[in-house]
């Protein structure tokens, strides 16, 4: 028996020295933590694209400013915990009242557009700090394959183009399913708003229980082609965010109101009056040798309650909107040595004047596009540029379509690189709407101080002219899609490591349908447009 235990023993003992990891404890992870981010100094100067009225040419913009983003993560393992900052300051005072922050305002836009702070005389400024991202990241243990969870405030990384339905930020959770390397799933939860006591009772935080999902999965059939089909579901009770609902969109009737309930004993704000919005498509990128090409298309439908607008305020009074929209964007592209050539074509369906939003919604609406729509390089007036803070000309960037009426836009974009580190970009974009808008109506007034011009309401017109044998704007019909022609010329040049430097000049000549009328003394007078223009420059430091 001796005998036999001596052998066991040096038969483990010759084992642990053959493999003596496998005896060892287990080493403890070692805690990792990096900050990573970048900061930016932009300067611009900007005519007639400030206002939302583009027949006067009064705004002229010329400012400075900084953002610094600085993303901490910490991480042991596989694990990360991640807190992402932002700040966003100009150079100067620029609030009316003179304050250095928007703490008076309850941290509503005093500052220029974007900015919660400024630089003023000594530079302290206080509260002015932005949480971004609050998330862990961290695998599901006892699973059959890796299941990387995140949850937290967070961006989305739903799709392949950007802000064609959710980008930015969120609230939620999100999970990526590795079946394979060439079959991925996705799923993410998104908590738009919150009300804590419930929809039936009018306690707490009554806009009501908006929340969002998303699925999606991954398909790589053979290298170089990834095809992501994508579901989508939104659920809005009452009044919500602008950025999941557009409605500041004019027209026979006016903009939908969403503040009356449905059910129970009396008006209650933001219960009863439900929107479900379904969005189905499939998002595609497709590389194969000098070639790329990137098309993206989705579907929405489902209905939308609002208050009647023609009817007395009591609650049974609601409609029901049907919604139907399309969007279609395809980006190719060709390289050749240093000269890379892109194509890229929009189609949005959109509303006409006449149509009554309380009954059928065809234009599209994204999740969140957080003013990225046609970013990144593919313009500076019609779309957010090197200046994040102008351009996007009417919330082109964040709403897809122009106001109700869609969109349709042709661009094409050429990037030489003189050198590695020097790269020209020049931007040639038509855009015209899905449908016809009513320059003989009005459009709301919307100045300078909220940077570049919003979604401004415009009204048909029903007035008359001075001639009683020529009406005009009767009946709210579509006179004009044509809303301008972009050019872009600029380069950026990665002057030193972590440095980059880039500079754009943008002329937009802008065509009838950014003309508006006004009644002047009784007369309804038609105004032209006028063109736009901007330079911006940028020196980004990243590390």
């Amino acid at each position: 028996m001796t005998r036999v235990l001596s052998v066991a023993l040096i038969a483990v003992a010759m084992l642990g020295a053959m493999a003596p990891g496998a005896w060892a404890q287990p080493t403890a992870p070692v805690p990792q933590v990096t900050i990573t981010g970048f900061i930016d100094t932009v300067t611009s100067w900007s005519k007639n694209l400030t206002d939302s009225l583009a027949q006067r040419t009064g705004d002229s913009v010329w400012y400075a400013r900084n953002r610094g983003r600085f993303d901490v993560i910490g991480q042991l393992g596989t694990a990360k915990a991640v807190l992402g900052i932002e700040i966003d300051h100009t150079f100067g005072t620029t609030a009316i009242g003179g304050q250095d922050n928007n703490l008076t305002a309850g941290g509503v836009g005093n500052q220029w557009n974007g900015t919660n702070g400024a630089f003023d005389l000594n530079t302290d400024t206080q509260g002015t700090m932005e949480v971004k991202w609050l998330y862990t990241e961290f695998q599901l243990p006892l699973m059959p394959f890796p299941v990387i969870a995140r949850i937290g405030a967070q961006p989305f990384a739903t799709q392949y183009k950007q802000a064609a339905y959710a980008n930015g930020d969120f609230a939620g959770v999100n999970l990526d399913l590795l079946f394979t390397p060439n079959l991925k799933g996705h799923f993410t939860y998104v908590q738009i708003e919150e009300n804590l006591t419930g929809s039936r009772r009018n306690l707490g935080f009554g806009r009501g229980d908006d929340w969002a999902v998303i699925a999606s999965v991954e398909i790589t059939p053979i290298k170089g082609l990834d095809i992501r089909p994508i579901y989508s579901f939104i659920q809005l009770v009452g009044t919500s965010s602008t950025s999941v609902r557009q409605t500041t969109i004019g027209g026979i009737g006016g903009s939908p109101s969403f503040t009356r309930a449905s059910i129970g004993p009396g008006p209650v704000n933001g219960l009863g009056l439900y929107e479900n919005r379904h969005t189905i498509g499939v998002d595609t990128r497709w590389r194969f040798g000098p070639f790329s090409v990137d098309p993206t298309f989705f579907y929405q439908f489902g209905t939308r309650e609002s208050d009647n607008p023609f009817g007395p305020a009591i609650n049974s009074n609601v409609r029901q909107a049907d919604i139907s929209a399309f969007f279609a964007d395809v980006i190719g592209g060709w390289r050749l040595g240093p000269l890379l050539l892109e194509a890229r074509g929009t189609y949005i369906s959109g509303n006409r004047p006449k149509d009554q939003l309380s009954k059928d919604v065809n234009y599209y609406q994204p999740l969140d596009n957080d003013n990225g729509f046609y970013g990144a390089g593919w313009g500076e007036i019609l779309s957010l540029g090197i200046d994040y803070f102008i351009g996007s000309f009417r919330n082109l960037g964040g709403s897809d379509s122009f106001e109700r009426y869609g969109r349709q836009q042709g661009a094409a974009r050429a990037i030489y690189s003189l050198t590695p580190s020097f790269d020209l970009r020049g931007v040639v974009s038509a855009l015209w709407t899905a449908r016809s808008v009513d320059t003989d109506g009005t459009t709301a007034f919307a100045g300078a101080s909220g940077g570049s011009a919003t979604n401004a309401a415009m009204t048909c017109a029903t007035h008359s002219t001075n001639n009683p044998a020529q009406p005009r704007g009767a009946g709210c019909n579509g006179d004009s899609s044509y809303v301008g022609l972009e050019l872009d010329l600029g380069f950026t040049w990665r002057f030193a490591p972590g440095l980059a430097f880039d500079l754009v000049g943008a002329y937009l000549f802008s065509g009838p349908a950014l003309d508006t009328s006004e009644v002047l003394n009784g007369v309804l007078t038609k105004r032209s447009s006028k063109d736009m223009f901007a330079i911006a420059s940028r020196i980004r430091y990243s590390f």
